[in-house]
């Protein structure tokens, strides 16, 4: 109870830290519409018999002066036991060409879901460059998974180039994984819509069943998403992908929708 209460206070902290300005690796087009409503759905098909994975998701993003804050309500069904949560986002300016990002996530009766979870970055801007740092906590029903690690990214043109490494130190070994994307912006400034291609493998550190088994695996993916507006203020999401996960492999896609007024 005592861990299901700091988190709810660091929930409470993000909600009144509310906001920061996105700058433009997460919103280069930032316009007059401050609210964005929408909505996703995630289907995975797994292999070995398993049963298949579904995720639904509806969040609401408000964009002030100061910055912007964003709460997502999420259901899934995973291994046949359906869990919820909310998350909830923020974007704080730090100092000049830097800033943060804060992530925390509740589902305090999840069996599969992670119970609590925090995540923090620093970004910094080098010139055309973007450097960075994370760190993540994940409380699942069975124990604790710390993950951290560098980032690299680079803007060329329309185009943003990125690499990351993530490490999780496990009792007797290390989860050591590197994943590189290419993000291609493309229409009005207003209205900017990107199509998205990343990859990665190494290993992870993920549960493999109903009861959180938490297991170290190798792993490979490889994902295709696309965000379109078809209007000014509403547009589509969509995306396919591929992993391999050494236990279990699935592929899935996703399909969604939003609106800007």
């Amino acid at each position: 109870m005592r861990n299901h209460a700091l988190l709810f206070a660091a929930l409470m902290c993000v909600v009144a830290f509310g906001g920061a300005r996105q700058t433009a690796a997460q919103h280069p087009g930032l316009t007059e519409r401050v609210w964005e409503t929408a909505t996703r759905y995630d289907y995975d098909r797994l292999s070995e018999g398993r049963q298949n994975w579904r995720r639904w998701t509806v969040s609401l993003k408000r964009e002030t002066s100061h910055g912007t804050l964003m709460a997502t309500v999420i259901r899934q069904q995973r291994f046949g036991t359906t869990d919820g949560g909310l998350q909830i986002d923020a974007w704080p300016d730090l100092w000049a060409g830097a800033y943060g990002h804060v992530k925390a996530g509740l589902s305090p009766t999840a069996d599969v879901r992670p119970q609590g979870t925090l995540q923090s970055g620093v970004f910094q801007s080098v010139g055309a460059w973007e450097l960075s740092g994370r760190y993540s906590w994940r409380r699942y029903r069975s124990e604790d998974v710390h993950q951290f690690g560098p980032g690299l990214g680079r803007y060329v043109g329309s185009w943003y180039l990125r690499t990351r490494t993530a490490l999780g130190p496990r009792p007797d070994t290390w989860a050591v994984a590197q994943r590189i994307g290419a993000r291609r912006f493309y229409g009005p400034a207003s209205s900017l819509s990107y199509v998205d291609v990343e990859g990665g493998l190494g290993r992870s550190v993920e549960p493999i069943n109903s009861r959180s088994e938490i297991l170290v695996t190798r792993t490979f993916f490889v994902s295709v998403r696309l965000r379109h507006f078809l209007t000014s203020g509403v547009g589509v999401t969509a995306a396919v992908r591929y992993s391999d996960d050494e236990v279990f492999q699935h592929t899935g896609g996703t399909l969604g929708v939003f609106a800007q007024w």
